[in-house]
């Protein structure tokens, strides 16, 4: 019997990647969608307490604790854009006066200020990378804006902090996936042995074939710290 890309879920659950298969269970049963036009976020398969029980995902976000993106230069750069734009520079002092962390995710994303890009290699072979591959941990904030009248300048207080997974869950480009086996559940992304080879171009002909299979937006649940002393700059 010919190999089909639809058994790939059950490998995965075989090998106890089950995010990784209820993500590409979704694919296949979503209506047709092609990235960038992507279908409905999908918000409630990834937990950031599992991403961060991965290793090379804890790595990242502690190099994101460390270095407090949501304050350096860059970060500074995009707040202040985000205030200009919604016109929140002016003589009123504001003590809340951007970023609703308890919005849903979606939301929140609209006004991320900062990420950092978690990757994987051909020897991470486990649900994170079948699930969500390379993705980016993203920063949101929020916080006051205080005039500075003698300087024409603003003083801006970051208060509290938001980190999230962000994913596009597609398959644009020419990437190979590994070989796959349905009868043994095996999987290699070294070993021909293993069974089919299987691409991205795989997927995009079973959606071309069968009028199904939607590229879709990936979020997790949102991290929130409140900063004990918080990060004040000015722009």
């Amino acid at each position: 019997m010919a190999f089909s890309i639809t058994t790939i879920p059950k490998i995965m659950r075989a090998k106890g990647w089950a995010n990784g298969a209820r993500l590409m269970e979704g694919w296949f049963s979503r209506p047709s969608a092609t990235a960038p036009a992507y279908g409905t976020p999908e918000s409630q398969t990834i937990r950031t307490t599992w991403v961060l029980s991965f290793a090379r995902a804890k790595f990242v976000y502690d190099q994101i604790m460390r270095e407090r993106i949501w304050a350096n230069p860059a970060a500074q750069k995009e707040i202040a854009k985000l205030l200009r734009k919604k016109q929140l520079l002016s003589s009123v002092p504001r003590s809340a006066a951007f970023g609703n962390l308890s919005a849903p995710v979606t939301t929140v994303d609209l006004d991320y200020i900062n990420q950092r890009v978690v990757g994987f290699g051909s020897s991470d072979l486990d649900d994170m990378s079948a699930a969500l591959g390379n993705f980016a941990f993203r920063v949101a904030v929020a916080g006051g804006v205080t005039p500075i009248p003698r300087a024409s300048r603003f003083e801006v207080i970051i208060a509290e902090v938001g980190v999230y997974v962000r994913d596009s869950y597609d398959f644009n480009g020419d990437q190979f996936l590994g070989f796959w086996d349905d009868q043994d559940n095996a999987m290699s992304m070294i070993n021909p042995l293993s069974g089919t080879r299987v691409t991205n171009s795989d997927f995009r002909a079973w959606r071309d074939r069968n009028g199904k299979g939607g590229d879709f937006m990936v979020y997790s649940d949102l991290i929130k710290m409140r900063l004990a002393v918080p990060e004040v700059f000015s722009i």
